[in-house]
């Protein structure tokens, strides 16, 4: 049972939605079985979106101090609790206007914080969107929290990293790294020709290194802040990154890349090798390369990284095995010794401040289920930081003597707790347990693709069931490398995804979210399955095996299947509805691509590029527009990065000349995962009113 350190925070945020939210379910949960008018989908909607979600916890290494973002209401503020006392807001942002703050980090001893205002963290460098409406020149800051609590602005910029003494900022912007004295702010500069980050300060403080990226390559820089002089680390016609000082500052370890022409390309090669350079002799080398076969192309968690736990040992991910695993290479051998369980994965993973212990979050055991734990270097036993294994725990933080973990489960959205001795987990927010009482429990299940594939999801059933009767929806999630859990997610796209598969099902949708090939969590194979997206769209037989699969449910009307998604997951949809519109009866595509095609690639020949466009056509849903009939719901922020606009303009048009009905709503000024609430809200409740019209729970 998890307990709350802080019951009364005054977090009056906190307290005013948990006593809606507690309100709304109480009179609405009756009413749930039977679609939502439009007036009732809103409310209801508005209320589970202004739940408070917690990410980007950080830890302060040398002293009690955790710090996170809890975007409450559609707004985003930062949070921080040291020497365990109530936890204390940091900022003061009042307006659901789209400005995100990340990239926290900490002086290493926990007296100032440093973060980002604004910007989009899947473009940092891109121009900063403007959700608001009202910021001409909308900029993306690095700021900083002064010990007095003042907060300033350094400039634009992103990637913050306090030295080790914590008296200097580094930051980056484009090209240009920037190092601010603190407090007095004095600021010098320097610029490299390309784009700059992982910033990493050197043990004394006197180097930065860094990752240049120049298009076709990248190189590891290290500038002398004393004789401000840039020196690249054995330049060479390969991907370079994740630059790393050795504990005693003379060594720098990076990741050195020769990717291939083609992502599934299947070859008996290695693309990527373990680099050291010694900075003392001005020379490095490869000390070890990946082998050829499974882990032989380089791959790490999000936010993944290289340690070192001595000045003869690093640490870093690797896939030998076929599943992410964190290894540990002695510098003087030539074979890595892997620390986390095999047949199972990483998602995030730090050492203890004095380098003895790793400390990770991993699926062992259960492949759809996360949990922490940790591994002394000189043992070979892991131990289970907590035991209670309803919470999800995908990220953690660690200081000198506590560990923080974000923690998530069916009816708690992801929020920060700390672990103690008797392991039992304490809350750092005061989220009380019953917000989301009504909430249905999702059976993980597997089934069997066309092609013998296993594939797991999660089954939200209605409570009210009607024997052949109730419409079903595959959920599709984005990426593709993601992985849709039987909870609330770290991440706040697929938490909020999350909550609208909970409302289809408590209007009486069968709901299927599937963890379909090419995502994450099920080892490297299913992850780089061959032949999936523009390459031959493979992953569309585990989407149409899922609707199969449904039509054989008791509880479900063969007839009446839809399927939502976005990004990825709105590929997905548009080719389920493209290619077997008799199957899947309407559809919501949230910023989908819709044709795969892309340029040439440089070193294949003309007949190979033309061989490979034609696969491309043949993955995507314009090729399949004349077999499309069923309606679709389409979504898109115009100012996306990641799926242009266009894509969606040019499904708009071809669905025109086809007389395919279709619904369509445009965001002006957003970016891909919406920044703002409001759009979420906006967006859902179009979506429940689209499937209320064509896959109706009740007769009409």
């Amino acid at each position: 049972m998890k307990k709350y350190l802080f019951p009364s925070t005054g977090l009056q945020k906190i307290t005013q939605a948990a006593a809606l939210m507690a309100g709304m379910l109480s009179t609405m949960h009756a009413a749930c079985a039977s679609p939502l008018t439009k007036t009732q989908a809103q409310e209801k909607i508005e209320t589970l979106l202004a739940l408070p979600v917690s990410s980007n916890l950080i830890a302060a290494p040398n002293s009690f101090s955790f710090a996170w973002v809890e975007k409450c209401n559609g707004v985003r503020n930062i949070f921080i609790t040291s020497n365990k006392a109530k936890p204390k807001q940091a900022t003061n942002y009042t307006q659901d206007d789209g400005t995100d703050l990340w990239n926290l980090n900490f002086s290493a001893n926990g007296k100032m914080l440093a973060y980002v205002e604004g910007g989009d963290p899947e473009y940092p460098d891109a121009s900063a969107p403007d959700t608001g409406f009202h910021q001409p020149d909308s900029r993306q800051n690095v700021r900083v929290i002064l010990p007095s609590g003042k907060n300033i602005t350094l400039g634009e910029g992103w990637n913050p990293v306090f030295s080790p003494a914590g008296t200097s900022l580094a930051f980056v912007r484009l090209g240009t790294i920037t190092v601010a004295s603190l407090p007095s702010n004095t600021q010098r500069t320097f610029s490299v020709k390309g784009t700059v980050d992982s910033i990493n300060w050197s043990p004394n403080g006197h180097l930065l290194a860094f990752t240049i990226h120049r298009d076709t390559h990248s190189f590891i820089g290290t500038w002398d802040l004393t004789s401000q002089k840039l020196e690249i680390l054995d330049p060479a016609l390969s991907q370079d990154s994740l630059p790393t000082f050795s504990p005693d500052g003379k060594r720098v370890a990076f990741i050195r890349e020769h990717p291939p022409l083609l992502d599934n390309q299947d070859t008996k090669a290695s693309f990527w090798s373990l680099y050291i350079y010694d900075l003392e002799h001005h020379a490095g080398q490869s000390i070890w390369a990946a082998p050829a076969g499974a882990g032989a192309r380089f791959s790490a968690p999000e936010g993944g990284h290289i340690l070192w736990s001595d000045n003869t040992h690093v640490l870093f991910p690797w896939e030998g095995s076929g599943w992410m695993r964190i290894c540990s290479l002695t510098l003087s051998k030539s074979t890595p010794h892997c620390l986390t369980p095999d047949h199972a994965e990483v998602s995030a993973y730090t050492l203890s401040p004095d380098l003895k212990t790793l400390f990770y979050t991993s699926n062992v055991d259960d492949l759809d289920a996360w949990h922490a734990w940790k591994i002394a270097l000189n043992t070979s036993k892991p131990e289970r930081l907590t035991h209670d294994n309803q919470n999800m725990e995908t990220d953690l933080a660690v200081s000198n003597n506590a560990v923080a973990i974000l923690s998530a489960n069916t009816k708690e959205t992801a929020h920060p707790v700390l672990v103690t001795d008797t392991q039992n987990p304490i809350s750092l927010t005061s989220k009380p347990p019953q917000l989301t009482q009504s909430f249905i429990q999702p059976q993980t299940v597997i089934f069997k693709s066309q092609d013998g594939t296993p594939v797991h999801g999660q089954l939200f059933l209605p409570k009210a069931n009607k024997l052949g009767q109730n419409p079903a929806l595959v959920f599709v999630h984005g990426g593709p490398e993601r992985q849709m859990l039987p909870a609330f997610n770290s991440m706040g796209y697929y938490s909020n995804a999350y909550i609208m598969n909970q409302v289809l099902a408590d209007q009486g949708y069968v709901v299927l979210a599937i963890n379909y090939r090419g995502g994450t969590g099920y080892g490297e194979a299913f992850r780089n399955a061959h032949n999936t997206g523009r390459q031959g769209a493979t992953e569309y037989l585990d989407v149409l095996s899922a609707a199969h699969w449904l039509q054989k449910r008791p509880e479900v009307n063969p007839q009446r299947i839809g399927i939502w998604g976005g990004s990825w997951g709105g590929y997905l949809t548009a080719l389920a509805l493209a290619r077997n519109s008799d199957i899947f009866k309407a559809g919501a595509d949230f910023h989908g691509v819709h044709d795969m095609i892309e340029p040439d690639i440089f070193g294949l020949s003309p007949e190979q590029n033309r061989i490979l466009h034609d696969i491309e056509w043949k993955s995507s849903p314009t090729a399949d527009i004349t077999h499309w009939h069923s309606p679709v719901l389409l979504l898109h922020g115009d100012d996306d990065y990641n799926v242009k606009f266009r894509q969606s303009v040019l499904l708009s048009r071809m669905l025109t000349t086809q007389g395919v009905p279709y619904e369509e709503h445009a965001f002006p000024n957003e970016r891909h995962a919406f920044l703002r609430t409001k759009n979420w809200l906006s967006a859902y409740v179009w979506m429940d009113m689209f499937f209320n019209k064509t896959l109706p729970t009740t007769k009409h």
